[in-house]
């Protein structure tokens, strides 16, 4: 009786197998169909029979299939949404909840939804940690880093994969090599680390030779090589291995595979001038990611169509369009190359167009978000771009400097480069060490590979050699071309300053002259009894010595500054003492106009470090201004407070104001506004120059703008330091 229920069993467990044998070869056959849309119309065709299967972990792996199929077709909505539904049906399942997360973690990543994404697969890594499951730990962690590569998070990526490597590398089996050798390529490129990068994708691509790959995976790694010959200014094979890749993605019909290939394409044509090829490939790029719903790839092609414009001198056309791009990149979060290259190249869109203070405002914008994020040759574009603009306004003291600092740039890049250089041949020379150990313990004593260790050793000492000699050459030759701008741009600074002085000493003789003569002829007039030796004759007589004072007060201003012999003398300063006095001096400075003084605390600090005779000395300046130009009746306010972190002065005066074209010149050396200069009023550009040199000793910071009063609002900060 046993015996017959023994069998009985064994016929229903092995018809349930025969049922269930046909589900796993066609889904196995699903998962081998490179074309997208096929392996969806196959999947839903065994969808009912699947659900009836009660095999959960066959379901799980249909949906992740089936998602993974729908979001490389643009269907990234439908893919996470029977994600999402699936998710609850495995939360007792840990290994199968996490393959749904993995999953929903990289159609996020796909389309752009970084935060999300990010907490998807940290919680994946995690649990595939836990459960000791290497491969798919392995499989995540590649996920992870090419997210941290989206969203600019460089370094933390390479280390990501370093520690895995260190830690694991015995048990990485090719496959798994292969695909973090993808994902650190792709870091290391965003640093700079081109031919270390190369090295990794030439690895992936020997692996993947040897295992005689898929084409779709085929036609990723062709792609990534090409990048890397884009990268180091190899176009003309660039472009041929990116018409490998894309040859093989319209056979597969992925549209996010095709938009990528096209959009390389475009940009990699245009840097060899095919201007008309490029813009067809830029079109065509827009159509295929346009259909995959992705704003962020649409905006890359827009950008290498708008390259394309601007080179054909079609500055309108490219100006909208990169404007466009411009504004996707600010929504894009995390994605600052897109960001620093649109705001690059819209800078420069206007400067060709002569828009060169909308230029100039977009490529310090561009100056900033490079520093920030390490991109050395945006730095470098930006502020060789800088230099131009205010060389094209005749503003050499500005190009002197921006030129100043684009050859610091220069040699922090070319050393830069050089380290890395170093460190592509350290880690070529590791390679193939590794290489020849494994081969010496193939072939163990022989002589002929004894041979070939040498023989490559000399070769990799004779190729770093070379290198460096190479290295050294052209960071000379930079250095020559560098130096020799440098001192066209300081000549020309030079032949400004001195027209400027021989003006000004013109000038300030004229005005010395005037005030002299009337004072001899009042003087005479008065020895001779012609006029009475009264108060109003001695107060006019003292008003025109007053003006000698002045004149001379200017000369000695210049040569402080110019003699770069300005200096303060710091130390502890009660600040509420210090208000009390400026409150002191106020009624002494301002007596022809209404004023104002406040004075508010937002801190238990009572001491600064500043120079209290200086800073007496800036806001006397300032406040004399205000009384300069200021109409009569007139208002002006002072405001004094002390912020967290500095002790902070605003003077505002009503009409008139300044222009904003003259706005930001107000505090240069020897500048006075045009409109005004013209006036009786005395001075000759130096106060303010004092006031600008005496905050930047302080490490404070200082701006002008209009004041709602109707006149000119000046601010300054200087930091509560403590020592």
């Amino acid at each position: 009786m046993a015996r017959i229920v023994f069998c009985f069993l064994f016929w229903i467990n092995a018809s349930l197998a025969t049922e269930q044998s046909p589900l796993h070869s066609q889904l196995a056959h699903a998962h081998s169909l490179h074309n997208n849309l096929e392996r969806i119309r196959l999947i839903q065709s065994i969808e009912a029979q699947i659900n009836q299967s009660n095999d959960l972990e066959l379901q799980v792996d249909f949906v992740v299939l089936l998602a993974k199929s729908l979001d490389n077709t643009g269907q990234a909505d439908e893919a996470q949404r029977i994600l999402k539904k699936t998710l609850p049906t495995t939360k007792n399942v840990p290994l199968l909840h996490t393959k749904i997360k993995h999953r929903l973690g990289k159609v996020l990543y796909n389309n752009h939804h970084y935060d999300a994404s990010d907490m998807y697969l940290s919680n994946a890594l995690d649990t595939y940690r836990k459960l000791g499951h290497f491969e798919l730990q392995t499989r995540v962690l590649s996920d992870l880093a090419n997210l941290y590569h989206n969203t600019g998070r460089y370094y933390e990526g390479i280390n990501l994969i370093t520690h895995h490597f260190d830690e694991y590398e015995a048990q990485l089996t090719p496959l798994l090599l292969a695909s973090l050798y993808h994902s650190i390529a792709r870091l290391l490129e965003q640093v700079d680390q081109i031919k270390l990068a190369l090295m990794y994708k030439l690895k992936k691509f020997e692996i993947e030779t040897k295992l005689k790959i898929s084409e779709s995976k085929k036609a990723g790694t062709l792609y990534a090589i090409a990048v890397s010959y884009s990268d180091i200014g190899n176009y003309e094979k660039s472009v041929e291995y990116f018409k490998l890749a894309y040859e093989i993605d319209k056979r597969s019909a992925d549209l996010s595979h095709i938009g990528h290939s096209l959009a390389q394409l475009s940009y990699n044509t245009y840097k060899l001038g095919q201007f008309d090829t490029a813009k067809t490939y830029a079109l065509q790029a827009i159509d295929a990611f346009t259909a995959t719903k992705s704003q962020r790839n649409v905006a890359w092609a827009q950008h290498n169509l708008s390259l394309t414009l601007t080179a054909q001198k079609k500055f309108e056309e490219a100006l909208i369009l990169q404007e466009q791009v411009v504004n996707v990149a600010n929504k894009a979060k995390g994605d600052f190359h897109l960001k620093s290259k649109s705001l690059l190249h819209l800078s420069r869109i206007h400067f060709l167009l002569g828009n060169t203070q909308q230029a100039k405002q977009l490529i310090k914008k561009t100056l900033e978000q490079a520093k920030v994020h390490d991109f050395w040759l945006t730095q470098i574009a930006a502020t060789q771009m800088l230099a131009e603009l205010y060389e094209k306004e005749n503003n050499y003291v500005h190009a002197y400097d921006w030129q100043k600092q684009l050859t610091k740039l220069e040699k922090q890049y070319a050393q830069t480069n050089l380290d890395k250089e170093l460190a592509y041949v350290q880690n070529s020379l590791e390679s193939l060490n590794k290489d020849i150990l494994i081969k010496n313990s193939q072939l163990e004593h022989s002589k002929i590979q004894t041979k070939l260790s040498k023989s490559q050793n000399s070769a990799l000492i004779i190729l770093l050699l070379f290198t460096i000699i190479s290295i050294v050459f052209i960071f000379f030759f930079l250095r020559s071309l560098s130096n020799k701008k440098l001192l066209n741009q300081k000549n020309l600074y030079l032949d400004q300053i001195i027209m400027q002085r021989n003006t000004l000493f013109s000038q300030i003789a004229h005005d010395l002259s005037t005030p002299i003569t009337a004072a001899k002829l009042q003087l005479e007039a008065m020895q001779h009894n012609i006029s009475p030796r009264d108060d109003t004759n001695l107060n006019r007589l003292d008003n025109k010595l007053g003006d000698i004072h002045s004149l001379i007060n200017d000369l000695a201003g210049i040569a402080l500054l110019e003699e770069a012999q300005f200096k303060i003398a710091l130390r502890s300063q009660s600040i509420s003492e210090f208000s009390a006095q400026i409150e002191t001096d106020l009624p002494l400075l301002i007596t022809s106009h209404k004023y104002q003084y406040s004075y508010q605390s937002q801190t238990s600090i009572n001491t600064i470090h500043i120079d209290p005779v200086r800073i007496r000395q800036v806001i006397s300046n300032l406040i004399n201004n205000s009384i300069k130009y200021t109409h009569s009746p007139g208002c002006i306010t002072l405001n004094m407070r002390v912020t967290k972190y500095a002790l902070v002065f605003i003077i505002e005066d009503s009409a008139p104001t300044v222009s904003d074209q003259h706005l930001p010149h107000i505090f240069d050396h020897l500048y006075r506004t045009p409109n005004l200069a013209t006036t009786n009023i005395a001075g000759h550009g130096i106060g303010l120059a004092i006031v600008k040199q005496v905050i930047t000793l302080h490490n404070g910071d200082i701006k002008a703008q209009k004041s709602k009063l109707g006149g000119l609002k000046v601010s300054l900060s200087l930091p509560l330091q403590t020592q």
